[in-house]
């Protein structure tokens, strides 16, 4: 969750890797999700018909049963099953050894925590076959300790062909290491799932236009906790959703960066790994929210609220006015929030920056999920096989529609989902994101208004549909910028970064709950700290990468 004005970004155009100049012309979708309606009758969701079976063979069966061990995030969802034992991973199972022979067990990862179970994994000489990201920084640090093994060329064009015609060489590109292939990167539709929402009804019943930059956001805030539209006491009345996870966010600062940046200095201190504690932006968000708190205009118990559970079920008993993150079927937050407030409205908030500044948000990588294969790996061909297996048109469909007469049906050659379904073949968290994600980050139909209607009618709840539409016209008010990608991993970052995120969270609960009076002379004691406890030298190595790279 974050402020209307720290909105995370993707993009679905492609650049060449190790590019330095950021390309401005990226489409620039904030964080979101989902999109390819592949018509075609599925038989008992298996195979697509009218398709010939040549269509959808992968490039060769093993002739024995060879096991391989899969990751997938377990983010702890009230109400869903086990990550790793499910009726899709029990599909996913049977179907992949009946077609390549590869049998397939899952290994949960906590969402949270994914990097802490890697590595704990790792060390046991437990991990699975593949160690993947979001985020190339980590995956390069994966790299750099010498945990990924090379995908050679002919592994991959022998166990691969579906694969690479379904990624492109240009996806694939970014998969490579010194030259080497040592990742598969999945495609990136652009996604709209993740929003902040405000109560338009607290809105109306004070009489207060949509806030469009900080300061009007702020008296927005002030006004929810004043004259609690909540009719729940102002002491009960949360302005703004807060957690611990907000807090703590190493992207949340865009609505204080100026527009005048340079890119070295973007270079520098733009990471979605490690806050940047000693930057000015950083500093001035860190004091907004200390602001924030000492008024009561966000959640008094943020520090206490590790994972977001608490300021989620605040927004959906009513009690919030403000409220981010990823929206879909399940968990159901809104649909939770109108059996208890039947009265409320909802629309999306646009991005708040600081007065006299462009709004401006972090647009994501041209890539997904970033796979590499374990160096313990003996079976490299029989994972390529089953991520081959995982792009083929047949299998998505089924993994991302489901099973005909249950999750959807066919209505005119147009799938049409059945939202109420609640047998076990319900899809994962809604979309069965976390089982597809290894080859794609949403599903694409070529066209960018097909991708938002089809993935708002996947994952919107029923009747607000529309929230996926407003979100999309907000991202085209706003200038995405990338992380910079260094063409090289930066070794103190994996060196550095446990100590120093335990540092920042330390650093910045206590700036946000000490007193504004002393905002100032703990910040310098922090940012010191800070420095000298690895971050100078991250910020000397990229600037070393950084300058080596612009020699070339």
């Amino acid at each position: 969750m974050k402020h209307g004005f720290m909105s995370k970004m993707k993009t679905v155009s492609i650049k060449q890797k190790g590019e330095i100049q950021l390309k401005k012309q990226f489409s620039k979708i904030i964080c979101f999700s989902l999109a390819v309606a592949l018509m075609a009758t599925m038989a008992a969701g298996c195979g697509k018909k009218g398709s010939s079976n040549a269509d959808n063979e992968t490039s060769s069966k093993s002739e024995q049963a060879v096991e391989i061990k899969i990751p997938v995030y377990e983010r702890g969802i009230q109400g869903e099953p086990a990550a790793n034992d499910n009726f899709w991973t029990r599909w996913i199972q049977q179907k992949a050894l009946e077609d390549i022979n590869v049998k397939v067990t899952y290994v949960p990862i906590p969402r949270q925590q994914d990097v802490d179970k890697f590595n704990m994994l790792l060390a046991a000489k437990e991990a699975p076959d593949i160690i993947f990201s979001y985020d190339y920084p980590v995956i390069s640090a994966f790299y750099t300790r010498g945990a990924l093994q090379e995908i050679p060329k002919d592994v991959l064009d022998k166990n691969g062909p579906n694969l690479k015609k379904y990624l492109g060489e240009e996806t694939l590109k970014y998969g490579e290491i010194d030259g080497k292939q040592y990742l598969i990167p999945a495609r990136r539709p652009q996604s709209y799932s993740y929003m902040t929402l405000i109560r338009q009804d607290w809105l109306e019943k004070l009489n207060l236009p949509m806030p469009t930059n900080l300061d009007e956001y702020y008296n927005v805030l002030k006004a929810f906790k004043e004259k609690d539209p909540s009719g729940l006491g102002s002491n009960n009345i949360i302005p703004l959703t807060f957690s611990l996870k907000n807090a703590t966010d190493a992207v949340a600062n865009y609505g204080f960066r100026s527009d005048d940046i340079s890119e070295e200095e973007h270079a520098m201190y733009s990471d979605v790994l490690l806050p940047s504690l000693s930057w000015e932006p950083t500093k001035e968000m860190l004091r907004f929210n200390n602001k924030l708190y000492n008024e009561g205009l966000i959640s008094q118990e943020f520090a206490l609220d590790k994972d977001g559970k608490k300021a989620e079920a605040d927004f959906m008993n009513g009690k919030a006015g403000i409220y981010g993150g990823y929206i879909a079927k399940s968990p159901p937050i809104i649909q939770t929030l109108m059996q208890n407030v039947p009265t409320a409205k909802l629309k999306v908030l646009p991005p708040q920056p600081a007065p006299g500044t462009t709004a401006k948000g972090r647009e994501y990588w041209p890539f997904g999920m970033l796979s590499g294969i374990n160096k313990e790996c003996k079976h490299v061909d029989a994972v390529i096989k089953f991520i081959d297996w995982m792009s083929r048109e047949d299998i998505l469909f089924t993994l991302q529609k489901g099973i005909e007469g249950k999750n959807y049906t066919l209505k005119d050659g147009e799938v049409v989902l059945n939202n109420d379904f609640t047998g076990e073949e319900k899809l994962l968290n809604g979309t069965n994101k976390d089982l597809w994600c290894l080859v794609t980050e949403s599903e694409d139909l070529g066209d960018e208004m097909k991708n938002l209607e089809a993935e708002a009618k996947l994952r919107a709840p029923e009747g607000f549909e529309y929230l996926f539409t407003e979100n999309y016209e907000q991202t085209k008010k706003i200038k995405g910028i990338q992380d910079f990608l260094f063409d090289r991993p930066v070794e103190s970052v994996n060196k550095y970064r446990k100590t120093l995120l335990s540092k920042y969270e330390e650093a910045a609960v206590k700036l946000i709950m000490c007193k504004p009076s002393e905002f100032d002379a703990l910040y310098e004691t922090f940012k010191t700290e800070y420095l000298n406890s690895g971050y100078q030298e991250i910020l000397d190595e990229k600037k070393q990468i950084y300058n080596e790279m612009k020699k070339k």
